[in-house]
């Protein structure tokens, strides 16, 4: 009879540690890929931008044309994307203001880049008229993500 019990109570037990244990391996698991990741970015960044103009350029070319003049910030904004668990690298643009339109003054951008399945993907989404720390700050979707610092890792 003994058995009987610990045949239901065991796998019980082991579906309540897998549930209470399964988000805190999940971000384990994801913080181990960011470095790689980040070093990745920094890497392929210019071939990404290049991507980025192309697939621009495929969806809007009268978008992509406006795109070819901006200018692209060295910050990187990193987050990751609530629902779909990809790690985003927010990169923020500014454009030149247009000389012939008065109320418009120089614009920005957020551009967008995707790392999944251990690679970057530069598809062609961006967010107009918000700062990358705006992006984090006011949409849900997206939340920051803390990188420690190489110095913070140094034990004394």
């Amino acid at each position: 009879m003994g058995w009987l019990i610990w045949a239901g109570v065991l796998p019980v037990c082991l579906i309540a540690a897998f549930f209470l244990l399964q988000r805190p391996l999940r971000m384990f698991f994801e913080d181990l890929h960011v470095d790689q990741a980040r070093e990745s970015f920094h890497c392929q960044r210019e071939w990404l931008e290049a991507r980025f103009m192309t697939a621009l350029n495929r969806i809007d070319p009268a978008e992509g044309a406006r795109w070819e003049d901006a200018r692209w910030h060295d910050e990187v904004l990193w987050a990751r994307d609530r629902q779909t668990r990809y790690l985003l690298a927010l990169v923020c643009v500014h454009f030149d203001a247009n000389p012939f339109d008065p109320l418009a003054s120089g614009r920005l951008a957020t551009a967008v880049f995707e790392y999944r399945k251990r690679k970057w993907s530069a598809m062609g989404k961006r967010l107009d008229e918000i700062r990358p720390d705006e992006v984090v700050g006011r949409n849900r979707r997206y939340e920051p993500v803390v990188i420690a610092h190489p110095s913070a890792k140094r034990v004394v």
